[in-house]
């Protein structure tokens, strides 16, 4: 059966940056099981904007376990449904949602060495990631290298740092900024992936490291 919208209560809405929030689902013991997902899927969210239908897919930032369900939605230039969510949802409403969808999961339950890069609200999937797998895999690691262009812009900046802490030696969160200059030279500017069979990854011998990249694309 193709899967359908359920209306689900909106229960917090968390500024993040100027430019973003992060917003808490409610959901219906009755409808625990269609919203069951994976780290790194995404909800589809739809509702009406002056008279018309809207719909947009936003990644799940929650951890499995969590009470609610979150995503994090950044409000882009002319951006319909990102503009609505930042200034005028309201804890209460109520949003039509899809059950969660996606394939871009991470592995669970073996002993990973984890690379993930992120940028912007990118950050979404992997801080799901990253959550579960730090309390579910006790013998792997993460290194996490995300971008955004001055701190005041990065989304999560407190729940990483909390993450940082409570996992030292486990958890390495490496920050790169465009528009704000660090002391460290080589943590000034974006990221940039080339892949090359020349790259120190592709000669290795030893087992390469989960890798994944999220880079948001613009949610209008």
């Amino acid at each position: 059966m193709a899967p359908r919208f359920h209306d689900l209560k909106v229960t917090s809405i968390e500024r993040q940056t100027p430019e973003a929030v992060a917003i808490a689902f409610e959901i219906p013991a009755d409808q625990v099981e269609a919203f069951a997902f994976t780290p790194g899927q995404y909800l589809t969210l739809a509702t009406e904007i002056d008279g018309k239908e809207a719909r947009r897919s936003y990644s799940i930032c929650s951890a499995p376990g969590d009470p609610y369900l979150r995503v994090g939605v950044k409000k882009v230039a002319d951006g319909r449904f990102s503009t609505f969510v930042n200034d005028v949802l309201s804890v209460g409403d109520t949003i039509r949602v899809m059950p969660p969808q996606g394939r871009f999961t991470a592995l669970k339950g073996e002993r990973h060495d984890y690379l993930l890069f992120a940028a912007g609200s990118g950050i979404t999937p992997m801080l799901s990631i990253a959550r579960t797998v730090l309390a579910h895999e006790p013998d792997s690691t993460i290194t996490l290298v995300y971008g955004n262009r001055s701190t005041e812009t990065i989304m999560f900046l407190e729940e990483l740092n909390d993450l940082k802490d409570r996992y030292m030696g486990r958890f390495t969160l490496i920050h790169l900024l465009s528009r704000e200059t660090q002391d460290v030279d080589i943590l000034n500017g974006r990221i940039e992936l080339r892949a090359s069979a020349n790259s120190p990854m592709a000669a290795s011998s030893s087992p390469p490291p989960w890798m994944a990249c999220s880079c948001a694309a613009p949610a209008r």
